[in-house]
């Protein structure tokens, strides 16, 4: 069903090419063929069109997410100056964005949206465990000792990511309740 819808298409567009580029008769035939065909399978003028460019729009709940969206924006859209977003404005609206852009981009935003968000979300979760791990916000005698096994890769990462990080350490503000005055 699909391959022929997409057959289909394909000669609607090529007669479509025909009635808007022909030459006398064979112009106008190509005309009414394709409004013979449209009218048949329920099509409009815009589903032809793969380049017509629509309002979507793309949720997101975090600043970081807002940004990561406004720079895949600018990363497929390739005219983004002539192009617009919006924020929406409403109930629930708040974290709604709305590109304007094609169907293909749109779709495109979509999936590297997703996957550049879950990887996001990945990589503030090591850096948070490297932080920890640099600065020692822990217990030190632990009642229980939870085993968390890293990959030789991991562990190598986490130790490079910590050398990257600042060293300042925390004096004391408060006198230790155990020492006597």
């Amino acid at each position: 069903m699909t391959v022929d819808r997409n057959r289909n298409k394909e000669l609607m567009l090529k007669l479509r090419a025909l009635a808007e580029r022909g030459v006398g008769g064979e112009k106008d035939a190509a005309a009414q063929k394709l409004a013979l065909l449209m009218a048949k399978y329920g099509l409009e003028e815009a589903d032809l069109n793969d380049n017509l460019e629509e309002e979507h729009d793309f949720h997101y709940k975090t600043e970081f997410e807002k940004a990561l969206l406004r720079q895949l924006f600018y990363k497929i859209v390739p005219d983004f100056a002539s192009k617009t977003y919006v924020y929406r404005y409403g109930k629930g609206s708040r974290t709604t964005y709305g590109i304007t852009c094609t169907k293909a981009q749109a779709i495109q935003i979509g999936i590297e949206y997703d996957f550049y968000r879950d990887l996001w979300k990945e990589e503030q979760e090591f850096l948070f465990a490297c932080f920890i791990q640099k600065h020692a916000i822990f217990n030190p005698a632990p009642k229980e000792v939870s085993q968390t096994t890293l990959s030789q890769e991991e562990m190598l990462r986490m130790m490079q990511m910590m050398q990257g990080m600042q060293d300042k350490s925390l004096t004391a503000q408060l006198p230790d309740k155990t020492q006597k005055c």
